[in-house]
């Protein structure tokens, strides 16, 4: 095809000379109006360049703002006050530029570059955009402590880059890359003008030439493009960009060759997408290898921090029992022999002493297994009344001596304005171990009975929690009249060794560990312990069990909820 166009080029050369004449006239209106057009061109290029740039640093300008920095008004009034008068600017050039387009089609019959009738329509955006943000940005104000900066900054980002819902940026990086092209364009084709008057000047002698020079300017056009194309393509790859494709269609040698060039690019670019597929999947290996190894650490740090905290623990606690164990011996020893009742009382003491060191040991491992998730439960059907029944037994042996009652309600007791379920009419069964559920009841109940002044009642009940399927979980509810806890105190109370004022000076003896072996019994029936309390007004202990459901027909309307 490249062929055909040399020989029909040559064959025109002798046909275009009878028509030189005509072209002159032609000729420099045409190169007139190119280069208007070029000049144009270089106009509207340079005035969209300056307003792009001054919209850049009305973003800077915005963003220190916001930063609450140097961002004088003064600066804003001037940078706006500059796109004004860049966007009037514009609007004559382009007017000036469609008008000298239209005379183009009308006379020469050309198509006009969609771009110009569109350039005209974003002045007319760029005038609302700069308006809008004008607006926004006298509005802007420094931000405070806290602020949502990602979502202001994205309203500005719209005020700058939209206007009428269109992408200004997209129409002005369009605009200026179409008036990029256009300029050289331009230039060429005036050169060209230039050249075809200076051979019809000199005469029909070089008229032959001039026609030559033309249909060579035009060969080299034809060439220029699918070497252009072809020339793109290479800085492509050479890029990275294996996507792209020249574009064919022109069934000529250049055609082939562009085929070829893109089953290459198809062909590599299927190579490199296997190989980043098998870069993916190393790194999701490796990413997940990491995780679990950093969950192992995480894990090994745990337990290493809870080993630490034992044996801490274990030194506080064991210090006082031994001190009293060894100052009794001691005692025991020192001077002359002594009555056989005075070293029995001697022993009564020590045994006392190895009891509660006994107590205190077996309470510090119970509360190490629980955070090493070791505390071993033997679970099992179990009526929570009656298990709440033998708690508060033990309760009111333990109240009867300091004269505090305690009072079991377990039917028809009142309501005290707690959102609550219905209770199975029967027995109320939770899957539970028995002796550890017992400990952590009595462990509550030993605390509201020791902290009650004399006279009063310690009250303990059930209560029904409502879910959104019916009554899922039991609890039960401790209440006392006792010395109640402080406020600022109250989220420390599961914490070991922490007693609060009012305990210490309520009762000089305990050790604080009590809650904290509740907690971790209840906490490994899958339960919640919680604490409210007024001081000297009582404190409610609640605890609360998933509810082993009992069969439909036992399901009544009664509520177990503590008054």
């Amino acid at each position: 095809m490249y062929r055909a166009r040399l020989s029909l080029a040559f064959a025109a050369l002798v046909a275009l000379v009878c028509i030189q004449a005509a072209f002159v006239y032609w000729g420099a209106n045409r190169v007139n109006d190119y280069a208007q057009h070029s000049r144009l061109a270089s106009d509207i290029q340079a005035e969209l360049l300056d307003l792009s740039a001054n919209k850049q640093r009305l973003r800077v300008w915005a963003m220190q703002r916001l930063m609450n920095t140097d961002a004088q008004p003064e600066q804003r009034e001037r940078l706006v006050a500059s796109m004004y008068a860049s966007a009037a600017n514009l609007d004559d050039l382009v007017r000036r530029d469609l008008a000298l387009w239209t005379e183009l089609v009308r006379r020469e019959g050309v198509s006009m570059p969609a771009e110009v009738p569109q350039l005209v329509g974003v002045t007319e955006l760029l005038r609302d955009n700069i308006q809008a943000v004008e607006a926004r940005l006298a509005q802007l104000v420094p931000l405070e402590q806290g602020a949502d900066f990602p979502a202001l900054w994205g309203e500005l980002t719209q005020v700058f880059d939209m206007a009428r819902g269109r992408d200004l940026r997209e129409l002005i990086n369009g605009a200026i890359a179409h008036q990029r092209s256009a300029v050289p364009v331009a230039r060429a084709a005036t050169e060209r003008g230039l050249d075809v008057l200076r051979a019809q000047a000199i005469g029909m002698a070089l008229v032959t030439l001039a026609v030559a020079v033309v249909l060579a300017l035009h060969l080299k056009r034809r060439l220029q493009r699918p070497l252009d194309r072809l020339l793109e393509g290479t800085q492509a790859l050479q890029a990275g960009a294996l996507d792209h494709r020249v574009a064919t269609g022109s069934n000529d040698e250049f055609d082939r060759v562009a085929q070829h060039f893109n089953a290459m690019a198809a062909e590599l670019q299927q190579h490199r997408a296997r190989a980043d597929a098998a870069r993916r999947g190393l790194e999701d290996a490796v990413q997940a290898r990491t995780q679990e190894l950093s969950a192992a650490h995480d894990t090994l740090q745990r337990l290493d921090q809870r080993r630490r905290q034992l044996f801490a623990d274990l030194g506080h606690e064991l210090r006082t029992p031994a001190t009293s164990i060894r100052g009794e011996a001691e005692i025991a020893l020192r001077g002359g022999d002594k009555p056989a009742d005075e070293y029995r009382q001697t022993l009564a003491r020590i045994v006392g002493g190895v009891d509660q060191l006994t107590r205190v040991i077996h309470d510090l491992l119970l509360i190490a297994k629980a955070e090493a998730d070791q505390l071993v439960m033997h679970p099992a059907p179990v009526d929570l009344r009656a298990l709440l029944g033998d708690a508060a037994e033990q309760a009111a042996a333990l109240g009867a001596p300091q004269g505090v009652q305690v009072q079991l309600l377990l039917d028809g007791i009142e309501r005290d304005g707690d959102a609550s379920g219905a209770l199975p009419t029967g027995q109320v069964t939770v899957l539970a171990d028995a002796d550890r559920l017992r400990q952590a009841l009595v462990i509550v109940l030993d605390n509201a009975v020791r902290y009650s002044a004399r006279g009063t009642t310690v009250r303990i009940g059930l209560q029904g929690v409502a879910g959104a399927n019916g009554v899922g979980e039991v609890a039960v509810v401790v209440r006392d009249e006792g010395i109640g806890i402080d406020a600022d105190e109250l989220p420390r109370v599961f914490e070991r060794f922490v007693r609060g004022r009012r305990a210490r000076a309520h009762r000089a003896d305990g050790t604080g560990i009590g809650l904290s072996i509740a907690q971790a019994i209840v906490q490994a029936h899958q339960g919640r312990i919680t604490i409210a309390s007024e001081p000297q007004q009582g404190t409610v202990v609640r605890i609360e069990l998933p509810l082993l459901m009992a069969p439909p027909q036992q399901i009544g309307a009664q509520q177990g909820v503590l008054a």
